[in-house]
């Protein structure tokens, strides 16, 4: 004769719940704090921010020009020439074939 064995899964509210995290703030013995050091705020004029922007403009513009061949020739940038796609000439008779839509 075997008999079930049975278990206690019933679990209180207080099991499920974690315990809090230690936080301290006390310092380790012989530690000195950690202190951010002092910025200096320096003013900019309008003028001076400009001339920044325009720099860094100028600079990307430089940068994006070095890597293209200046003549829109459809490159990825990987050597090889994509092919354009040529204007499709169809006739009236042709457009019908095609079904566009109807506006009525």
């Amino acid at each position: 004769v075997t008999t079930p064995l049975t278990t206690n899964t019933s679990v209180t509210n207080a099991q499920k719940k974690m315990a809090p995290k230690r936080r301290t703030t006390t310092l380790n013995p012989g530690t000195t704090p950690v202190t951010t050091p002092l910025t200096t705020n320096t003013s900019v004029t309008n003028a001076q921010l400009q001339a920044m922007i325009n720099e860094g403009v100028n600079a990307a513009l430089a940068a994006r020009d070095a890597t293209t061949n200046g003549d829109d020739s459809h490159t990825s940038g990987t050597g090889a020439r994509r092919p354009v796609q040529a204007a499709y000439e169809c006739s009236y008779s042709e457009f019908i074939k095609c079904k566009p839509l109807d506006f009525k």
